[in-house]
């Protein structure tokens, strides 16, 4: 039996990590999901945008990830919810890992990014999403 959804990749295409004076009073922690799909390439990707502003150590980072699929349905509900729901929820780990790595490489202190459920972006994934054979 053929998997309806297959995990594809996970890409960093832009990653900036500075050090840098904070004029923030508290830090911040900021995700921007977004979703693309190709119906004719039956693929979608779930781009994320991450920005980080750390005031007890003085850096911003800010990083674009993409998630990308392969489906095989033509349920359109099925579909939306994989790229709405089941999409972020696997590329959010990866982005966690990522940033736990690489700040613990920096010689600042690890971050370790919570755990969310980014079901609650889930309408606006759907709102905002780009269909590439529409354009």
């Amino acid at each position: 039996m053929k998997a309806q959804l297959n995990f594809v990749n996970f890409v960093v295409p832009k990653f900036l990590f500075e050090k840098v004076q904070v004029d923030q009073q508290e830090n911040i922690f900021e995700i921007i999901p977004q979703a693309v799909i190709s119906r004719k390439n039956k693929q979608f990707h779930i781009n994320i945008d991450l920005e980080i502003f750390d005031v007890e150590n003085d850096f911003n980072l800010k990083m674009l990830c993409v998630g990308i699929f392969e489906y095989d349905t033509e349920d359109e509900a099925l579909l939306l919810n994989f790229l709405s729901v089941n999409g972020p929820a696997i590329v959010f780990p990866y982005i966690r890992s990522f940033v736990s790595s690489f700040t613990s490489l920096s010689g600042f202190d690890t971050i370790t990014l919570p755990t969310l459920n980014l079901s609650g972006h889930k309408e606006r994934l759907i709102e905002t999403l780009i269909d590439l054979d529409n354009e």
